[in-house]
């Protein structure tokens, strides 16, 4: 699916030259994170596929880096914006308030904001939402900045380069790539059940410990 995405992408774009890839290649990617449609839209491929035109001297790489660079670091700020904005309405109603998971969520946010932010940027999933999280946390705004510009460079810079490099190679370049983002989700995934499982054991044995104080007095 991530090749044949790719494989879209690329013939889409390819007929372009210039002006035209910039522009596509950063509404792409400040679409995926920063309006938190990234379930649909293909803001790391079309990061890659701007690398592989860049290859094909249909864009300056030099340009495409720093097109790359700043829709990045701009999509995670209107994130952090629209979560910010939106996410106090959210939280007092229905579905989200009251849900202890949302709580647990927030606070492990809080707790490893910035990190979060910066590794969050390498996984397809995660990247879609995590700023509009951050700014339903109490993450600083600073904190959040500095974190979103070290990511957004390391990681637009990355994919970038790695187009450019593999050149019409880059379907299985995305392939695994793809591969590796479900990796870490799944990781992600069992992290936080154990987490769950662990805070909940916690819960129940606080609450017997204070039942049994309780029923000595």
């Amino acid at each position: 699916m991530i090749a044949s995405l790719g494989s879209s992408v690329s013939s889409a774009l390819g007929h372009f030259h210039g002006p035209v890839v910039y522009v596509v290649v950063a509404a792409l990617v400040i679409a995926e994170s920063g309006f938190v449609v990234g379930f649909f839209v293909p803001g790391e491929i079309s990061v890659v596929v701007g690398g592989v035109l860049a290859n094909e001297h249909h864009v300056s790489l030099a340009v495409m880096l720093a097109v790359a660079n700043v829709a990045a670091v701009v999509a995670f700020l209107i994130g952090y914006g629209i979560g910010n904005w939106i996410g106090p309405w959210l939280l007092r109603h229905r579905p989200l308030r009251g849900q202890e998971g949302v709580e647990r969520t927030r606070a492990m946010i809080t707790r490893y904001g910035g990190p979060a932010v910066f590794l969050g940027r390498f996984v397809a999933v995660v990247r879609a939402l995590m700023p509009a999280l951050v700014g339903m946390s109490d993450v600083p705004l600073r904190t959040f900045v500095v974190f979103d510009v070290l990511g957004g460079v390391a990681w637009a810079t990355a994919y970038t380069m790695i187009g450019y490099a593999v050149g019409t190679s880059y379907q299985t370049v995305l392939n695994k790539l793809g591969t590796w983002s479900l990796v870490v989700v799944a990781l992600v995934v069992v992290a936080l059940v154990v987490n769950h499982l662990r805070l909940r054991r916690r819960a129940r044995a606080r609450r017997d410990r204070e039942e049994r104080q309780a029923s000595d007095r």
